[in-house]
């Protein structure tokens, strides 16, 4: 098999028509893994790139190639393979990798604890980019779910192996939670392969391998997903499986504004907050402490750059750096937000953070969302209650919490408790799962209007800096694997100091 081909970067494309004769190409001299390699690539050069926000998310064409490479490879073991007797599994989740932080994997433990999946659930990792972690892996899920990993390789022989553990398992039911440019597990999500094929639509701001899967049932965890797999997707009919989170307990009986100052909180993963755009979260911080006289509490890591920029407009407005509080990594969102007497959760932006606005709102937080002009599709509003406030310049915000008090905190407070229970708690996503193709329609959409001119000079602006796109993203990859040593390194201290309580009771109760 040749891995010769000189594949054109996506850059030199012109037509979609350009790269289905690219990868026919691949095909007809037998290089299914150069085609592999391709769509994916493709599909990470078109992530990368801020222009696409929102705008490109699903492409058939490359998902057809993707379908088409796995079916001859599943025609050919077919006739190889020796059948394996193991006991069938109720459900397959095939995923490319799992972290410790992040919503993905949580999605993952919130589908498997309805209970909805059958008592043989494995999760299979194709580990497609060869940055799967076996520990990570291991420790991720609740006892009795299995996990396995693709041996390293080359992508064919992953997708060969992947098919090969579905020969073997027979699901019942097959869950697609593949990351964007997955095109070995697209490839191995072959309709003869389970009884019932479920796409869950979580890489979805982007373009994502998968979406048009038409032996799939498509499934969004949120009503801006349904709407705009709809209308811009061609999806005829996406399914609503509402974001969840297990139940911690609402807001313990505190008072708020407990310090006499509004303590606002944040959270989210670096990606939430650095695509370009008009309102940098690093400029806005400043300008939110001076307001409020208060403190901000941000978890989850940023960039160095990100964190300097803060710090700099905090001297600039004479406000003491320790009013921004910045905590790496939590086990829980929920929970660090009553710790640190959070009275109300910004969303992230501008890239919403759905599971943590969820969390929110069951912990009892109100909760202030961003109307984002690039997209509603970007944010959170349509998952809120409807007293949420929502703000589209930084002066909206700042007039809003300049005023806010004690009595409407605890009111949204109570507001946002009951949208939990009502919409997003484990039973709410038991019930639509059971609903099948009958499940409850997604939410109708707050009225909103974006702003193309204002993207478009965002587009301009990034534009003219494409020259420095590479070590731009170099430079972002080495801060990354910086702070997810970073994170790693508190995650083992975290656990080190619960053994050491743990040993200090066990002492404790023995005396």
């Amino acid at each position: 098999m040749s891995k010769n081909i000189a594949a054109p970067t996506a850059a030199f494309y012109r037509s979609v028509e350009d790269i289905a004769a690219a990868l026919h190409a691949m095909r007809a001299s037998g290089d299914d893994e150069t085609a592999l390699g391709e769509i994916s690539r493709i599909v990470r050069a078109c992530m990368l790139d801020r222009r696409s926000l929102g705008k490109v998310i699903a492409d058939r064409m490359l998902d057809d190639f993707c379908q088409d490479i796995g079916r001859e490879a599943l025609t050919d073991l077919r006739k190889t393979v020796v059948d394996i007797h193991e006991p069938p599994a109720d459900c397959v989740i095939l995923a490319t990798e799992v972290y410790r932080t992040g919503g993905h994997t949580a999605v993952i433990n919130d589908l498997i604890s309805t209970g909805r999946f059958g008592p043989r659930t494995v999760v299979i990792l194709t580990d497609a980019f060869g940055t799967a972690d076996a520990q990570v892996a291991a420790e991720s899920f609740a006892s009795g779910v299995r996990t396995e990993i693709s041996p390293s390789g080359h992508l064919i022989d992953k997708l060969h192996w992947t098919l090969g553990r579905l020969l073997a398992l027979k699901p019942t039911q097959l869950v697609l939670m593949n990351h964007h440019n997955d095109s070995v597990a697209i490839a191995a999500a072959q309709p003869s392969l389970a009884q019932k094929t479920v796409f869950y639509h979580h890489a979805d701001l982007l373009l994502c391998l998968g979406v048009t899967l038409d032996h799939a049932m498509h499934v969004d965890p949120h009503p801006m997903g349904v709407h705009h797999c709809r209308a811009k997707a061609g999806i005829e009919h996406p399914l609503y499986w509402p974001l969840t989170a297990e139940d911690k307990g609402t807001r313990p009986a505190l008072q708020f504004l407990t310090r006499g100052r509004l303590r606002t909180g944040c959270s989210g993963s670096p990606g939430k907050f650095e695509t370009p755009y008009k309102y940098p979260y690093a400029d806005l911080v400043p300008r939110l402490l001076a307001c409020t006289g208060g403190t901000h509490v941000h978890i989850g890591p940023l960039p160095v750059q990100t964190l300097d920029r803060i710090r700099s407009g905090l001297l600039k407005a004479d406000v003491p750096l320790d009013r921004f509080v910045h905590i790496s990594w939590v086990p829980s969102v929920w929970l660090a937000l009553h710790e640190q007497q959070i009275d109300v959760y910004l969303d992230s932006f501008p890239i919403g953070g759905g599971r943590a606005i969820i969390e929110s709102m069951g912990a009892g937080v109100p909760v202030i969302a961003h109307q984002s002009y690039i997209s509603p599709f970007l944010g959170n509003i349509d998952n809120l209650y409807s007293e949420a406030f929502a703000w589209e310049r930084p002066d909206q915000l700042l007039d809003h919490v300049a005023a806010l008090g004690a009595a409407r905190l605890a009111m949204e407070s109570a507001r946002a408790r009951s949208q939990f229970e009502r919409f997003h708690c484990v039973k709410a996503l038991a019930n639509a799962i059971d609903a099948g193709a009958q499940a409850p329609l997604a939410p109708a959409l707050r009225p909103s209007v974006a702003d193309p001119f204002q993207s478009f000079l965002d587009d301009v602006d990034l534009a003219l800096s494409d020259h420095l796109t590479a070590p731009l993203v170099a430079a972002r990859e080495k801060q990354m694997a910086a702070h997810t040593a970073e994170i790693e390194m508190l995650e083992r201290a975290f656990r080190v100091e619960l053994d050491e309580r743990a040993r200090l009771a066990d002492g404790a109760g023995s005396t």
